[in-house]
C-alpha cells in the first residue's frame, strides 16, 4: 500500500517553481482580500417585515444597512424603511411621501420615532396606520432589540409599545 503522505510530498516535489509561486500568489491574494472585506465591511444585513399584497401575513427582504453613516443604524433603518419594499408584491408601511421627522432615544430607555404628517393618509396600497405602526415596532423590537417604543404622526402619539 502507498503512503498517502509519501504520495502528496512526491507530488508537491513535482511541482514547478513557477506553479508553486503561482499557488503562493492565489493563497496570498485570498488572505489579503478576506482581510480587506473584514476591514471595510459593508455594513449589517437586516430583515424588513412587510405586509403581502396578495396573501395574508407578514413576510420578510434583506438588506444591507451601511455601518459608517452620520445617523445610528436604527435611524437609517427607519428611513429605509419608510422608503417602502423592493418587491412590488409587498405593502409600503405608510403612503409614499412619509418622512421620519424625528428619531431618538431617551433618558428613560423609550425609542421616540416621530413620522410626518402623510403616514396618516389612508390608502389601499398601503398597510393601515395601526397595523402599520405594529409592523414599524417589531421591525425595530426584532433587529434592534428596543423594548419601549413611542410612535408619534405630526406629534401625536399613536402607538406605544412596552416589554
Amino acid at each position: 500500500m502507498i503512503d498517502i503522505t509519501h504520495a502528496v510530498n512526491n507530488r508537491i516535489q513535482f511541482f514547478s517553481k513557477l506553479q508553486r509561486a503561482l499557488l503562493l500568489a492565489l493563497i496570498f491574494s485570498f488572505v489579503l482580500s478576506l482581510i480587506l472585506y473584514l476591514a471595510f465591511y459593508p455594513g449589517t444585513r437586516k430583515l424588513f417585515l412587510f405586509e403581502s399584497l396578495d396573501k395574508k401575513g407578514t413576510f420578510a427582504e434583506s438588506r444591507f444597512i451601511p455601518r459608517d453613516h452620520p445617523y445610528t443604524q436604527a435611524h437609517w433603518f427607519t428611513e429605509d424603511l419608510l422608503l417602502g419594499p423592493q418587491t412590488d408584491r409587498y405593502r409600503p408601511l405608510f403612503p409614499i411621501g412619509t418622512k421620519l421627522v424625528s428619531f431618538f432615544k431617551g433618558n428613560d430607555g423609550t425609542v421616540y420615532v416621530d413620522l410626518s404628517e402623510e403616514a396618516a393618509l389612508q390608502k389601499r396600497t398601503s398597510s393601515q396606520t395601526a397595523a402599520a405602526c405594529k409592523l414599524l415596532e417589531q421591525n425595530l423590537r426584532k433587529n434592534y432589540n428596543m423594548h419601549k417604543i413611542s410612535i408619534s404622526i405630526a406629534g401625536h402619539k399613536v402607538y406605544e409599545y412596552t416589554d
